[in-house]
């Protein structure tokens, strides 16, 4: 029995599980998103959440946490764009490390929280149980990982 092709079923039974939260999305968002991908790909959004970095945008902006859909792989990603008038704008993309399941509230210095699971010493590829919290920031169109910092 090979069991490449019972490992990948599982690995995307888990992935679309964690999609479970996904909302509904504004076609144009996944649109956007997939201008960032290969044509192979696609492209899953798992959530998306109001943020305010710049007064002087104008607009929206909204944090987005998606998942690139390879045939053999997927990788989490998490977006900043901006609804200005008559289009969206893609700000910035910053790769997630781990199975993105999703925000934590906005920290009062921006930093945006978003949780993750990755892989544990005996954990299999497909089915990470260590939950981490990774923490970003947005300035000035850059997303970047930082430390943590105490509210």
């Amino acid at each position: 029995m090979n069991l490449k092709p019972v490992l990948f079923n599982i690995l995307i039974l888990s992935v679309n599980l964690s999609f479970v939260r996904a909302e509904t999305v504004d076609p144009a968002f996944e649109a956007l998103l997939k201008q960032q991908v290969d044509i192979n790909e696609g492209v899953q959004i798992q959530q998306i959440m109001s943020v305010e970095f710049d007064g002087r945008l104008p607009g929206v902006e909204q944090a987005v946490l998606w998942t690139i859909m390879g045939s053999t792989y997927w990788r989490n990603q998490l977006s900043i764009l901006a609804h200005q008038p008559g289009h969206l704008k893609l700000l910035a993309t910053i790769p997630v490390v781990g199975m993105a399941s999703g925000f934590r509230p906005v920290m009062s210095d921006g930093t945006l929280q978003v949780e993750t699971k990755i892989g544990g010493p005996n954990d299999p590829l497909c089915c990470p149980t260590q939950a981490k919290v990774l923490y970003f920031s947005y300035q000035t169109g850059q997303l970047s990982a930082v430390m943590p910092t105490t509210e």
